[in-house]
């Protein structure tokens, strides 16, 4: 069995073992206070082999992909990529999420990039709220994003939808 270090650098071409542990991937994430580990403490992990506390965190359901941390990181260590190959780890080894719905978001944003080739708020939102139960919650955010033409009631659809599925077809 292939070790977590080299499954991550094989499935996102990141080298984790480049961390510094400067920390300015922590500092500058504005999520890092929801998390259970930064996201150079993971860095961190990953290097030790601490397979089961890295795939059983938080931090990589959390982790929004916004790409502060690659922005500020000196050796450009691409950590939305490194979690976004963690999700697909702990999903394919079916490692349950200890947040709430998050595996079940995670899939319905997928399929709805899979379908029109970026997400479509509106239906991912209405299947997220219909699947989690909780389908009046946040409602009048939701009105107030619509009147204020945040949200479209159509999907837009990319050109390259065939792009799109070559991807999902190779990510397997």
């Amino acid at each position: 069995m292939m070790n977590l270090e080299l499954q991550v650098r094989e499935k996102s071409n990141q080298n984790v073992n480049k961390c510094l542990q400067c920390l300015k991937c922590s500092s500058g994430c504005p999520i890092a206070s929801w998390m259970d580990y930064k996201p150079n403490q993971i860095n961190r992990m990953i290097q030790m082999g601490d397979k089961d506390r890295v795939l059983c965190s938080s931090v990589i359901w959390l982790c929004v992909g916004c790409q502060t941390c690659l922005t500020r990181c000196p050796m450009q260590i691409d950590i939305p990529r490194v979690m976004d190959t963690l999700r697909e780890i702990a999903i394919k080894e079916k490692i349950p999420s200890k947040q709430p719905n998050v595996t079940m978001f995670h899939q319905l944003f997928l399929n709805s990039v899979k379908r029109w080739g970026r997400a479509h708020e509106v239906e991912l939102i209405g299947l997220f709220k219909l699947k989690s139960g909780n389908l009046f919650q946040d409602m009048q955010a939701g009105q107030q994003m619509f009147l204020k033409g945040k949200l479209n009631i159509f999907p837009e659809i990319i050109k390259d939808k065939k792009a799109v599925k070559q991807m999902f077809k190779r990510s397997k």
